[in-house]
């Protein structure tokens, strides 16, 4: 009788902790899946972004506060840089406008230049280009990755719930993500190939290949090279999201050296109802 109760007893927990990982799977691929949703459905956002990235050849993390804002379909981004050394410096990037080029209004400058937005002169330590403003590469990652994890049937691995977290005075649902499969591969790049492409290709940080490499420039053909490339974005991830408008308002991604870049956007509105002109060089808010 006794044995039939011990049993019973550890039938009973077995299953309940096997409900309860269960629950939190669920619970990460529902948070996960609402943060998708509302990512794709938006059409714009005005953001303060607090960005910190590893610069090869320096320590620590380096980076500072750029006011941003963003039109997701047709793509338009105007960014202000808020502390130094850009201090003041303006971006306008319309893709269908000055043949490409971004409008830039040097912070220490009178006067205006028109350059690529993958400019050495505009990613100069910096991980990504104007063009990757807003939060569209969020969403191809992380559904790279959920396609990954379940066609392995290992979400429960991968995609993992840890709690609730207050940030920025905003209850936020904290998910961490970790890519037991993470390593270092090669790639051969084929004419006509860049640092961007192949980033936007393999869904992989710029940077890695900048770091790995010793490749900086954006718009260098790579074409003919075989490069070293991490086979996913990070090692791991961390996302506070926003329990109001399910948007990763914390965001810090690893390697195997730790962390290589961490992004929390502040007063983030999103949807915001832009003026005719406010991707003109002439709305009154711009220096241009």
């Amino acid at each position: 009788m006794k044995k039939s109760i011990v049993i019973c007893i550890t039938v009973f927990f077995a299953a309940a902790i096997a409900t309860s990982f269960q629950k939190e799977e669920n619970q990460a691929r529902v948070i996960i899946q609402q943060m998708l949703q509302a990512i794709r459905a938006h059409k714009g956002a005005k953001f303060t972004m607090g960005n910190n990235e590893r610069i090869v050849g320096m320590s620590g993390l380096r980076g500072g506060n750029i006011y941003t804002k963003v039109q997701v379909n047709p793509f338009k981004v105007y960014m202000k840089m808020l502390t130094d050394p850009n201090k003041g410096t303006e971006i306008l990037y319309v893709p269908s406008e000055r043949d490409g080029k971004a409008l830039i209004k040097p912070g220490n400058l009178f006067f205006n230049v028109k350059l690529s937005p993958f400019n050495s002169q505009v990613t100069k330590n910096q991980h990504h280009s104007p063009v990757s403003a807003g939060f569209g590469m969020v969403v191809k990652i992380i559904e790279a990755g959920v396609k990954r994890a379940d066609a392995e049937k290992k979400f429960d691995e991968v995609f993992r719930y840890a709690g609730e977290i207050t940030y920025q005075n905003k209850p936020c649902y904290k998910i961490v993500i970790e890519d037991p499969t993470w390593a270092i591969t090669t790639y051969k790049a084929s004419k006509g190939e860049t640092l961007f492409s192949i980033s936007q290709k393999l869904l992989i940080p710029e940077y890695s290949i900048t770091e790995l490499n010793g490749v900086s420039n954006f718009e260098e053909d790579l074409g003919g090279r075989t490069l070293k490339v991490p086979t996913s974005y990070a090692k791991k991830t961390v996302f506070y999201i926003d329990k109001s408008n399910h948007f990763p308002i914390y965001q810090e991604m690893s390697d195997d050296k730790g962390v290589f870049e961490r992004y929390e956007f502040f007063n983030l509105i999103i949807n915001p109802v832009f003026a005719p002109d406010e991707f003109s060089e002439n709305f009154k808010e711009y220096g241009f």
